[in-house]
């Protein structure tokens, strides 16, 4: 895609330290992180808005994300991650290609991701309820692309390694 610096860093006209790629997804440490390990996450192929992005991929890209978050966690034992979609530009995306941002938190690291509640009126609510309402009732199961079936196979039961992350996961106090 012209103009897209998520693209030119596929394309490798763009420099950037990579920590992860896949045949559906890229990670790299962000140029202007909101704190340090801060990781943008993007597809490989050209998605302006999640919306656009099939099923799959939107699902491989959060998996994608969960482990790179346990990765900070291990890595930088901070307290927390942020895992943000800014999806179109009134949600302050600045560049229009699909991306998932993994920052790492501690308390009273003066990083500020909140907003102030608005208080709109009961006739505005119950209208954006109606309205949404109706549209996720067209939603169903069949509808979600999928890569390929799965076959999952029954596997026997190990005992827990001490160093395995899943167990270091369990013993982590957030």
């Amino acid at each position: 895609m012209i103009d897209c610096e998520f693209c030119a860093i596929l394309n490798g006209d763009f420099e950037s330290e990579e920590l992860y790629t896949d045949d559906k997804v890229t990670a790299v440490l962000h140029l202007k992180p909101a704190s340090p390990g801060h990781i943008l996450l993007f597809t490989k192929e050209h998605y302006p808005i999640i919306e656009q992005v099939p099923d799959f991929v939107v699902g491989h890209a959060f998996k994608v994300a969960n482990k790179l978050s346990t990765a900070i966690f291990e890595s930088l034992s901070v307290q927390g991650t942020n895992i943000v979609v800014e999806n179109g530009t009134a949600a302050g995306q600045s560049i229009a290609h699909f991306s998932v941002h993994v920052i790492p938190r501690n308390e009273n690291d003066g990083l500020k991701l909140e907003w102030q509640p608005t208080k709109p009126g009961k006739e505005e609510v119950e209208i954006a309820h109606y309205q949404i309402k109706q549209q996720a009732e067209s939603i169903h199961p069949s509808a979600f692309e999928k890569e390929k079936e799965v076959v999952v196979e029954e596997k026997k039961e190990e005992k827990p390694v001490k160093d395995d992350f899943r167990w270091k996961q369990v013993r982590r106090i957030p």
